[in-house]
């Protein structure tokens, strides 16, 4: 669970360094970084509910 809510804390930064561009690039660092990190939020999310289940 720790480890969940610094991902989300590092998601909550990424949003606020974003400057919502009206276009926004897939090459944008940001963008990147938030994908990263939604990405291991929800992979984690998944373990999450593999261990429960289990």
């Amino acid at each position: 669970m720790l480890q969940k809510d610094n991902v989300q804390a590092a998601l909550d930064a990424i949003e606020a360094c974003c400057g919502h561009c009206a276009i926004c690039s897939p090459d944008c660092p940001i963008a990147i970084a938030r994908r990263a990190m939604r990405g291991l939020r929800d992979d984690l999310i998944a373990a999450e509910e593999m261990e429960q289940g289990n």
